[in-house]
């Protein structure tokens, strides 16, 4: 394994530790997962789907110079991306960050922070996305609502990863997931 080759798609899942994105930080080419940019400021990409999560969001990283993709959302300086190609969303910004980083040319990809599950009844390394903004207006932002069908999704496309040849390992702590190899963060960096 080569560190240039590999995608690290760093989700925001509550097993996420500032420690283990903090060692990925030069292992490859980084995708951030809606909030986890907080985390890891230094990726290249930040994947968010949700429109709801770019109108609240935004004006906190106006600070943050990579590329901005969503599949709902179309702003200034922010990609649609529609992803014609895959048969399903899998209902949640990480699964959709894996296909784009598919169709962006990416063979070999370690997720982080993809509990895909509520972990310790947190939905995310961060507190819940707030109901109302401070105006008072609805937000309409989900907290993993969805969150009990993503495993069975994932791994319908965890097959259609495998016939068109990619390399997913799940460097996440905790995980709902069992369709991806594991490994732990030191494992994978001992592997690079």
């Amino acid at each position: 394994m080569t560190p240039s080759k590999w995608w690290i798609i760093v989700g925001s899942g509550p097993s996420l530790r500032r420690k283990d994105a903090e060692a990925l930080r030069y292992a490859g080419t980084t995708v951030a997962i809606n909030c986890s940019i907080f985390f890891v400021p230094w990726a290249e990409y930040l994947f968010a789907a949700d429109a709801v999560w770019w109108r609240y969001y935004s004006p906190k990283i106006n600070w943050y110079p990579g590329h901005r993709v969503s599949r709902s959302y179309r702003g200034p300086s922010i990609e649609q991306w529609r992803g014609r190609t895959w048969p399903r969303t899998g209902g949640n910004s990480g699964h959709m960050a894996i296909q784009y980083a598919v169709d962006q040319g990416a063979e070999h990809i370690a997720l982080l922070g993809f509990d895909q599950s509520k972990t310790g009844g947190r939905a995310h390394f961060h507190v819940d996305h707030p109901k109302k903004t401070q105006d008072g207006a609805r937000t309409n932002m989900a907290n993993a609502g969805g969150v009990a069908a993503w495993p069975r999704l994932m791994a319908k496309t965890a097959i259609d990863l495998h016939q068109r040849g990619i390399e997913v390992v799940n460097l996440s702590r905790q995980t709902a997931l069992s369709c991806f190899p594991r490994l732990t963060v030191d494992q994978f960096i001992e592997e690079l």
